[in-house]
């Protein structure tokens, strides 16, 4: 089966620029972002990368407006009971705390993250990890022949990036190891990291490299590819 890839956005918020870019660090300038994650279809699975959140306390504390995209979804997966893998990039509000509405994923997690979810995360994510088939990734972890786990270890100790190839281009879901696809493409790191070292490293073997970036809070993305429904676009 061909790999289909989606994008989803659950949110809009404004963020500062010194966020996105460190060589801003003294702006106040806000941006628009997206807040969203993916969804993959190949070899009759359904994976996720990254999961969104819902809690509405939380969205206000960021001045996000949720997008209620729910019943979009419903074009491309009947309900979240038959996903199959979730590929988690770190441990974050915005990338894991929708896990526990899904039944009983396989899980792709770096150990750092995982260990940090257990300690950090609510309830429901807690229980739903321990609940669950777990692989957790010290370095590099291949799923379904096609996607490469990779921990990088700079926007968070153990944040990951998914190296993929699809109809002869090279594309990284980058996690938030990249904000925009321009940190990739003009290699800037990110003004949110644990180590910027690891950040910077990873950019600079990245961005020449033809990878085709797909982040998590550029709003490009829904531009740049085809849309299926007001919130969701095709890449592939």
């Amino acid at each position: 089966m061909e790999l289909e890839l989606y994008a989803v956005k659950f949110g809009e918020s404004l963020f500062h620029l010194r966020n996105i870019y460190r060589d801003t660090n003294n702006s106040e300038e806000l941006v628009k972002i997206s807040w969203s994650y993916y969804i993959a279809k190949h070899n009759n699975k359904t994976i996720f990368i990254d999961t969104g959140f819902r809690e509405e306390n939380v969205a206000k504390q960021w001045g996000i407006t949720f997008t209620d995209v729910e019943f979009e979804l419903e074009s491309i997966i009947n309900n979240l009971s038959v996903v199959d893998t979730v590929i988690i990039t770190h441990s974050h509000f915005d990338h894991i705390e929708n896990l526990d509405l899904f039944n009983n994923p396989e899980i792709i997690i770096s150990k750092n993250e995982y260990d940090i979810a257990l300690q950090q995360c609510s309830q429901s994510i807690k229980e739903k990890l321990l609940q669950c088939n777990i692989v957790t990734v010290e370095n590099e972890y291949v799923y379904n022949d096609l996607f490469r786990f990779k921990v990088i270890g700079g926007h968070s100790n153990g944040s990951s990036v998914v190296y993929f190839e699809s109809n002869n281009n090279k594309y990284i879901i980058t996690g938030d190891e990249c904000y925009w696809c321009d940190n990739m493409l003009s290699n800037r790191p990110i003004g949110i990291y644990s180590s910027t070292e690891n950040n910077e490293r990873f950019l600079n073997d990245t961005h020449s490299s033809g990878l085709i970036p797909l982040p998590f809070h550029d709003l490009k993305i829904f531009e740049q590819y085809s849309a299926i429904s007001k919130n969701i676009v095709r890449i592939l």
